[in-house]
């Protein structure tokens, strides 16, 4: 896991808090970067975005995991497309089955 820096508002201002992404989170995000998914915080008060050739995420968000279930959900919804799954049996699949199709939907 990593320690990653995210901003924080509070009552008297701003601070800075560290939070870890989670370890499904990292496979998750490692995946998507194999796909060709980018994340980025431009700074630490913008929160993180991500990106890809064929798009990227509509606004920031306010931490790294965040933007990962963003990407993850961007991610699910183009394979679901290019496999023609319904959205009922992609919901009801492990996260392991997910990422599988990801990686045979969006690789190459």
């Amino acid at each position: 896991m990593t320690l990653q820096t995210m901003f924080k508002k509070t009552k008297g201002g701003s601070s800075f808090k560290n939070t870890r992404v989670s370890s499904g989170d990292a496979e998750k995000k490692q995946l998507l970067e194999e796909l060709g998914y980018t994340f980025d915080s431009v700074t630490k008060k913008s929160g993180w975005s991500w990106s890809t050739s064929t798009g990227g995420s509509g606004q920031n968000q306010p931490t790294e995991a965040d933007a990962i279930a963003d990407a993850w959900l961007d991610a699910g919804e183009r394979t679901q497309a290019a496999m023609n799954i319904p959205a009922a049996t992609w919901e009801r699949m492990s996260s392991k089955e997910q990422a599988e199709l990801v990686s045979e939907a969006l690789s190459g």
